[in-house]
Parts: C-alpha cells; structure tokens; sequence
C-alpha cells in the first residue's frame, strides 16, 4: 500500500470517526443507556442483528428497544422477552431475516444466565481461559445461539468483531470503550462484510476469495501498518470509501 492511499484511508477515518455517525448507525442504541449492563445487551442484541441495510438494522432495532424499554437489563433479568412473538401465533415465527421469536428468547435466556453469574458482560468474558482468542472468548459465551457461528476460517464472525470493537475502542468519540480490562484495541478484527470487503479487494489488502476470518485478518494486518494500535478504526476509512463508490465519487 503507497503512502497516498494511506493518507487517504487516515483522512476518511477522521472524517467518520465523528459523533455525527451514530444518529444513522446501529450503535445510536447502546449509545442511549448509562448503566453498564444495559448498555452491553443492548449492544450485543443489535449487534446479533446486523445483518443487511444500515436502515432496516435500525428499524428492527428500535422495535427491539421499544419491547425493553429503559433497561435492557431489567427486561432480560425479569424475563420479559418471553412474551415476544405471542401475538403471532398459528403464523410464521419470524422475528428478524432467518431469525424466529424463538432464537430471539433463546439469546436473551443465554444473557439472562450470563447475568445471573456475573455482574456484567467483561466479567463473565474475563471468567474464559485467557489464552482463548478474543473471538472465541464470545463464541463459547453464546454458543448453540442461532447467528453466533464457530471461529473458524469459513466465517468472519462480523458481528461478534463488531460487537468488540464497540466494547473496546476506546477514543470517545463513536466506540463505546466500555470494556477496560479484557483485550486492547490493537488485539480487534475487523468487523468484515460484503461491503468491506469489497472495498478492500479494491485496495489491494486482501487476497481472499471469499469474507472469512482469513481475509478479515489479514486486512486487519494492513490496517495495523496505517493505525498500529487501533487497526479498527480503519473500518471507518472503509465504510466511508464505500459511501463514496455508492455516490460515485471515488476518493480512494
């Protein structure tokens, strides 16, 4: 990668690395909360669900913190989320995509058990054999859940990446940084999907045929050699590159 496109990806970092960027992101949802706790469900149940357009994941997300009301916390402690889908009954159960009512409940009876455990979310992470990868840390948490896919080459495990770089960036400005004992910033994956990929296929920091967890790595190396403690925040760079192909307005 030349020095140019460095510059640019640096420039686009800084211009969405903005507050601005979280009244149309997914991460507006967590951002609403102060309490640790509700802020990590909250953060982890629209994570589970980014999949698709930005605005549709919005939508769907603030159904979802409509049925939690002001703690996400106390609705998952008191079971509430086991009334959801009732009123569909005798109908298909979809909640969201190819999730049902049911993988839905079956997440939040997981959170529920993890909080009955442990007084947060970091503390139930921490409690995994510290020699496991951040990743698979998650995985074990919640695995058997519907959308949390094993740690292997074949997935990038986009939303479990994305989820941690909300916890752990810690800047102050989109992130959340609310995780201050369990990993570093310099230790995130990037959060890959279609369009990140895409964009860096076109950049050249990839040479994967497909968006798994090798391709994910190894754009995040590249990334580590324009923001070597903070490789994340290239995937604003990325996001905002691809903005700009969608307007037709290349600046990369």
């Amino acid at each position: 990668m030349d020095e140019k496109t460095k510059e640019k990806l640096r420039k686009l970092a800084k211009k969405y690395n903005e507050t601005s960027f979280i009244k149309d992101d997914p991460i507006q949802f967590p951002h609403r909360f102060v309490k640790k706790q509700d802020i990590e469900i909250s953060a982890f149940l629209t994570a589970w669900i980014c999949y698709g357009r930005r605005e549709i994941i919005v939508k769907k997300g603030e159904w979802l913190h409509e049925q939690m009301g002001e703690s996400p916390y106390g609705w998952i402690m008191k079971e509430q989320y086991l009334s959801l889908g009732k009123q569909h009954a005798g109908k298909r159960d979809t909640f969201y995509r190819f999730y049902t009512f049911d993988d839905l409940k079956g997440l939040c009876a997981r959170l529920r058990k993890i909080y009955l455990g442990y007084d947060s979310m970091e503390e139930a992470f921490l409690a995994v054999p510290s020699e496991t990868d951040p990743l698979q840390k998650l995985q074990e948490m919640f695995a058997g859940i519907r959308g949390i896919p094993e740690v292997t080459s074949n997935s990038a495990c986009k939303r479990l990446a994305l989820f941690l770089r909300w916890m752990v960036r810690c800047d102050g400005i989109v992130d959340l940084g609310l995780w201050s004992h369990s990993i570093k910033s310099n230790e995130l994956v990037i959060p890959l999907d279609t369009h990140v990929y895409q964009v860096s296929q076109e950049l050249n920091l990839t040479t994967r045929k497909t968006a798994n967890m090798n391709a994910a790595k190894e754009i995040t190396e590249h990334l580590k050699k324009i923001f070597p403690e903070d490789p994340c925040l290239g995937d604003f760079a990325l996001f905002g590159n691809d903005i700009s192909l969608k307007k037709n307005k290349r600046l990369l």
